[in-house]
């Protein structure tokens, strides 16, 4: 398993992402700036970004990556919360907005449980987009 993916999200999605992904090339970011030079420096089959990932900038994140690496599959995805009235327009505007900009699958962590059989959902899904690279 070959496949180069990028990753910026939080600290606090990492662990997760790194055991779904574990076999393939991962590159982890922590800002911006640090998307843009990783995207200078290689290709990526996959890009997966979290909602507040760098302070928010997630949407602008998909655009940069969607502009200088068309092909690749982009994951956004929004971590767990507390509960809210709320989070599901939350999501759905989330989901719409990250559509709009390219983004090829949108998860809310929050239907994926941080349990044996959401992580093994979660690794499936991302599995999934890596084959269609």
């Amino acid at each position: 398993m070959g496949d180069s993916v990028l990753l910026a999200v939080t600290p606090g999605t990492r662990a997760r992402l790194d055991a779904a992904l574990r076999p393939h090339s991962l590159t982890w970011v922590e800002s911006l700036d640090e998307v843009r030079a990783a995207l200078a420096r290689g290709r990526f089959d996959l890009v997966v970004i979290g909602a507040r990932f760098d302070e928010s900038h997630a949407f602008e994140v998909l655009r940069v990556c969607i502009a200088a690496q068309p092909g690749a599959r982009a994951v956004c995805l929004r971590g767990v919360e507390p509960p809210s009235r709320l989070r599901k327009p939350a999501v759905e505007a989330f989901r719409v907005a990250c559509e709009a900009l390219g983004a090829s699958l949108v998860l809310d962590l929050a239907d994926l449980p941080d349990d044996d059989a959401g992580n093994h959902a979660l690794r499936r899904l991302l599995e999934h987009e890596l084959e269609l690279v």
